[in-house]
């Protein structure tokens, strides 16, 4: 892995390579920053269940830690080769410094959390038969 300063959405970061297979990050990790997808596929783990797959050029993950001040919620690692950008700033910094940015994240989460409320309601209404 190598990294370089680079920038996305007006956020300064530090660009990193992982390869197939290579962790990102460790669920109960201290959350030192977040990362938006540059290139590639990242996977996200909770123990051995996969909780997502992002690939999606210029999605924000890892975010939740960084905000909430928390230990990582999950393990994230490289599915294909990616490039992300790591970003090291407070959600004070964030709103302060960069509102566009914020505003994008707050879209983000809530866009996010919809689709999770939504999958977990369709799980609701259509139970397994036994």
């Amino acid at each position: 892995m190598s990294s370089q300063p680079n920038m996305a959405y007006g956020v300064e970061g530090v660009k990193k390579y992982y390869s197939i297979g290579d962790t990102i990050a460790s669920m109960g990790d201290p959350a030192e920053g977040f990362y938006i997808l540059l290139n590639g596929k990242i996977g996200v783990f909770k123990k051995d269940f996969t909780v997502a797959e992002v690939s999606a050029q210029g999605t924000i993950f890892g975010e939740l830690g960084c905000i909430l001040n928390i230990p990582r919620t999950a393990t994230l690692q490289a599915l294909e080769p990616t490039t992300v950008l790591f970003v090291q700033m407070t959600i004070e910094e964030i709103v302060a410094r960069h509102p566009q940015f914020a505003k994008r994240l707050l879209v983000d989460l809530a866009d996010r959390l919809t689709r999770t409320t939504e999958s977990w309601w369709a799980v609701v209404a259509d139970p397994v038969e036994r």
